[in-house]
C-alpha cells in the first residue's frame, strides 16, 4: 500500500523569513529574553547596512546614467568627426 501526500508543497524560501520575523518579534516582546540587547544591536547594524546599500544603489544608478550619456556624446562626436573628415576630403577633391 502506497501513501500519497496530497498537501501542497510550499517553497521554504518564501515562508522562512516570515517565520523568523514572527519568532523574533515574540522574543523582543518578552522582557526575560536573554539576547534582547544583542538583537537590538543587530537590528541597528542591519538598518545601517540597508541605508548604506540604498545609497550605493543610488550611486550605481546615477553612474549608469552618466555612462549612457557619455556614450551618446562620444557617438555624436565620432559621427561629427567622420562627417567633417568626409567634407574635407570632398573639398580637397579626393573621393
Amino acid at each position: 500500500m502506497k501513501i500519497i501526500s496530497e498537501s501542497q508543497q510550499f517553497e521554504t524560501k518564501e515562508h522562512l523569513p516570515q517565520i523568523l520575523m514572527r519568532i523574533f518579534s515574540v522574543c523582543k516582546a518578552d522582557p526575560n529574553f536573554p539576547l534582547k540587547d544583542k538583537v537590538k544591536v543587530l537590528e541597528r547594524e542591519v538598518d545601517s547596512l540597508k541605508c548604506t546599500l540604498e545609497k550605493k544603489e543610488k550611486l550605481l544608478e546615477s553612474s549608469e546614467q552618466l555612462h549612457i550619456d557619455l556614450k551618446k556624446r562620444v557617438d555624436k562626436i565620432e559621427q561629427k568627426n567622420f562627417d567633417l573628415k568626409s567634407y574635407l576630403l570632398e573639398k580637397l577633391g579626393s573621393e
